[in-house]
């Protein structure tokens, strides 16, 4: 075989993106993310969600089994293929079917009153005869990476900056991650984070016109399992029972500790209070004033795995459930994550789809907030029914928008993935002992939160309806509590205090939980 092999790589519209050198027994989606092409399966490379088509040009790649299964026969001859199966012999050319993901849109902004930190880029040149001192927070997520710089003698932030996440392209949520960690890819994870992570200080540093040393600390939220990668930990123990993890306390290290650079500036992992409730949402009940909150609260993050927390100053509780990717674009047919193009607001006028994509670009796929979008309304129409049943005009092939299609088996995954936000919600409220009339404020964070439709999303029972009118979408909560964890004076003691006054529940001991879950499949919210 030849171990120097030349693959070129095509954009969907033709157009020559790299060609490189790919080594011998490398699979073309492995070798194309390490080219720098994020190239993403949301299975992690497993071959069952189809997600890393691409076609072959010139040359030949061999049909694989994953092949059969995804493409049909006549695309197979067309030169259709997985990527993660696909392991060139000889020189080929291919074309992308698929999005690469460049320009994934990810939040920074948040929206909390007791977080006095302020977007004033633009005013920066104001404080130019100040001394300058900065703080850098970093919100480590499983689809994106969110940093902002503050300069702590203004109080001004003066700098933001996103980044996907590159582990993606060994699966879309933290299971996938843990299950590649653990067949021998943990080093290889850790490489990518640490550079990702390196490479945005250093981005944003440049664009701040700042030198490294001026940046007084950095703190990291994430949640359990970015942590663990982050870090060097084995992800054995998450992955298994009783689920275990090694470290979730304050971790206190320096630049130089971590990135192997001879920077010293201060780095803080915040600590989390569980296996499946992270650093994010201990970041997240800080920004939220859950240390001096005297009513109960509800914090609800919907993202690969639903966190939510209950409570007040004296009591918390918190829970995990296993939503699964596809309020992500994951498990989706057509499911995309937050690209230019994602459809991701929709109404019916006179059962006719009237649609706005991110970007106002021509579409490409479906958004988390596009799906609850089509699907709340095909329920209002009536071309779904209260068991997530299509219309005999669509159940075949599915309801289409400009060529994008939401099939019933998308239907059949969402609804799965908002039962089990929904009955995790229920769950926690019982075993607080309260009720939602009782619940003062719900806190809806995460970007996809922040940009959902919160009427559709309770209309379709992602939310329970008896919360309408106490819920505030607040953005990302992990960046802006990381933000406070090194602003305020107080944030420390803070934050230790919600970690002990915070227990976790674990839905699945729940007697009702599973009767619970299944009811909330249906849209009958009766």
């Amino acid at each position: 075989m030849n171990s120097n092999i030349n693959v070129t790589i095509k954009k969907s519209n033709n157009e020559d993106l790299l060609t490189f050198q790919c080594a011998e027994g490398i699979n073309l989606l492995e070798a194309m993310n390490a080219q720098g092409i994020n190239y993403h399966a949301d299975c992690g490379g497993r071959g069952t969600c189809g997600k890393c088509k691409i076609q072959v040009v010139a040359g030949t790649l061999d049909i694989t089994e994953q092949d059969r299964r995804i493409f049909t026969e006549k695309e197979l001859q067309e030169g259709f293929r997985l990527s993660c199966n696909a392991y060139p012999s000889e020189d080929c050319t291919i074309s992308l079917l698929s999005e690469v993901e460049t320009d994934y849109i990810a939040i920074t902004d948040y929206k909390i009153n007791r977080i006095e930190v302020k977007d004033q880029e633009s005013k920066a040149e104001q404080t130019e005869s100040l001394q300058h001192s900065y703080i850098m927070a970093i919100d480590l997520g499983t689809t994106t990476i969110a940093f902002s710089l503050v300069n702590t003698v203004t109080n001004q932030m003066v700098k933001t900056h996103t980044m996907i996440n590159r582990q993606r392209s060994h699966g879309a949520d933290v299971i996938s991650r843990i299950k590649a960690a653990n067949e021998g890819k943990s080093q290889l994870l850790r490489e990518i984070i640490l550079d990702v992570l390196y490479q945005g200080f250093q981005t944003v540093i440049d664009e701040a016109g700042i030198e490294p040393k001026e940046v007084l600390k950095v703190a990291i939220a994430g949640n359990t399992t970015m942590g663990h990668l982050l870090l060097g930990y084995s992800c054995e123990t998450l992955g298994a029972y009783p689920f275990v993890p090694v470290d979730i306390g304050t971790i206190h290290l320096n630049f130089g500790e971590l990135f192997g650079d001879r920077l010293q500036i201060p780095i803080v992992v915040l600590p989390g209070i569980s296996t499946f409730v992270g650093g994010d949402i201990t970041a997240g009940l800080l920004a939220c004033g859950f240390d001096y909150e005297e009513k109960p609260c509800l914090f609800i993050d919907i993202g690969t795995n639903g966190e939510m927390a209950i409570g007040n100053k004296d009591r918390v509780l918190v829970a995990s459930t296993a939503a699964g990717p596809a309020f992500e674009g994951g498990n989706i047919s057509s499911g995309v994550g937050s690209l230019p193009g994602a459809i991701s607001h929709v109404t019916m006028s006179a059962d006719k789809p009237i649609y706005e994509t991110i970007g106002g670009k021509p579409p490409i796929g479906i958004c988390g907030t596009g799906l609850i979008d089509i699907v709340s309304e095909l329920l209002k129409t009536g071309l779904m029914d209260d068991t997530g049943l299509l219309g005999e005009a669509h159940f075949e092939k599915g309801y289409t928008i400009e060529g994008i299609t939401l099939t019933q088996r998308d239907i059949r995954e969402m609804q799965l993935a908002k039962a089990a936000i929904h009955a995790g919600i229920e769950i926690l409220v019982k075993q607080y002992g309260t009720t939602y009339q009782q619940i003062d404020k719900v806190y809806l964070a995460g970007g996809f939160g922040y940009k959902m439709d919160i009427a559709k999303a309770v209309h379709i029972g992602l939310i329970p309806e008896e919360l309408t009118g106490k819920i505030e979408a607040v953005g990302n909560t992990s960046l802006a509590g990381a933000i406070q964890y090194l602003t305020d004076t107080n944030s420390v003691e803070s934050t230790e205090h919600i970690l002990s006054v915070s227990k976790e529940i674990n839905l699945s001991n729940d007697p009702d939980f599973n009767d619970i879950y299944v009811n909330r499949m249906s849209f009958d919210h009766r």
